[in-house]
C-alpha cells in the first residue's frame, strides 16, 4: 500500500469507559497513532472499576476510589469525551447514534459497557440483586450493612454462583459484617459439584478460605425460588437470607 492510499483520518470510537478502554486510553496517550482520532462515549465523567468491587464490599476501599477518571485519561490521550448514552449503531453508514446530539462517525468502534447479572429464577427481580451493575449492588449492600449494624435485620446472606466472583464476594461480605462486630451467616450456593473456574490447587485454597471465614458452601444445589427472607432449593430446603446476591449468569 502506498502512503497516499492511507486515509489522513481514521475515527476510533470507544463506547463505554470500562477498564479495557481505560487501558487503551493510557497506552494511546503514551504512543498515539498518527492520523487517527479517538472518541470516548460514556454517560458520566467517571466509570467504576469492578475489579476493586470485592475490596469495596469488604470495606478496604471507599466508593470514590473505584472510579476511573475518564476526563483526565482522555485529556492525557488527546481524545474527545462525549458525556452521553450511545443509543444505536448503524453498521452500514458507520454511525453511532448518541442521545441528544448528532451521530458520531466511526471507522472502528469498540464496546466496553459492562455486564448485568441476569438469572431467570422466580423471585430474583423482586428479592435479589445481581453483582453487576456495580452501582445497584453497591447501594443494596450499603443499605443491608446499615440495617444489620443497627440490628434491624439478621446478617443472613445467600450468594448464588460458586465461581471466582461468588467466592470473592462471599468472603468480602463476611469480612465486612464481622468487622462491624456481628457474626455473619453467609451461604454460597453452587449448582456444580465443585467451585467453578478454578484449578485444583486454587480451589482447595479458596475452599479453605471459605471455611476459615465460616462461609457455608453448598455444592450440587439448584435454586428454584427466591423470597424476601429465604431462597428455596430444588430439594425443598430453605436457606435463610436477608440479602441474596446473584453472581452467576450475565448478559
Amino acid at each position: 500500500m502506498h502512503r497516499h492510499d492511507i486515509p489522513l483520518t481514521q475515527d476510533l470510537v470507544l463506547i463505554g469507559g470500562g477498564h479495557a478502554h481505560a487501558l487503551v486510553l493510557r497506552k494511546w496517550g503514551m504512543n498515539p497513532l498518527p492520523g487517527a482520532r479517538l472518541t470516548v462515549i460514556n454517560p458520566g465523567p467517571t466509570a467504576p472499576y469492578t475489579g476493586m468491587l470485592p475490596g469495596y464490599i469488604a470495606g478496604h476501599y471507599s466508593r470514590e476510589t473505584l472510579e476511573i477518571d475518564l476526563v483526565r485519561l482522555c485529556r492525557f490521550a488527546g481524545a474527545r469525551l462525549i458525556l452521553s448514552h450511545a443509543t444505536d449503531i448503524d453498521r452500514t453508514a458507520r454511525l453511532v447514534h448518541v442521545e441528544d446530539r448528532a451521530p458520531i462517525a466511526y471507522d472502528v468502534a469498540s464496546f466496553d459497557i459492562g455486564i448485568t447479572a441476569k438469572m431467570g429464577i422466580p423471585g430474583f427481580d423482586g428479592f435479589a440483586v445481581g453483582a453487576k451493575p456495580l452501582d445497584v449492588y453497591a447501594k443494596r449492600w450499603r443499605d443491608f450493612l446499615a440495617a444489620v449494624t443497627s440490628g434491624d435485620i439478621e446478617p443472613e446472606i445467600a450468594v448464588i454462583g460458586g465461581g471466582v466472583a461468588g467466592c470473592e464476594l462471599s468472603l468480602a461480605m463476611a469480612h465486612a459484617v464481622r468487622s462491624a462486630g456481628i457474626e455473619p451467616r453467609v451461604t454460597l450456593l453452587q449448582s456444580d459439584p465443585t467451585l467453578s473456574g478454578l484449578g485444583n490447587r486454587a480451589r482447595h485454597t479458596v475452599e479453605a478460605k471459605l471455611r476459615g471465614a465460616k462461609v457455608t458452601l453448598r455444592t450440587g444445589v439448584r435454586v428454584t425460588e427466591i423470597a424476601a427472607d429465604h431462597v428455596v432449593l430444588g430439594s425443598g430446603d430453605k436457606i435463610r437470607s436477608q440479602l441474596t446476591v446473584g453472581a452467576a449468569g450475565a448478559f
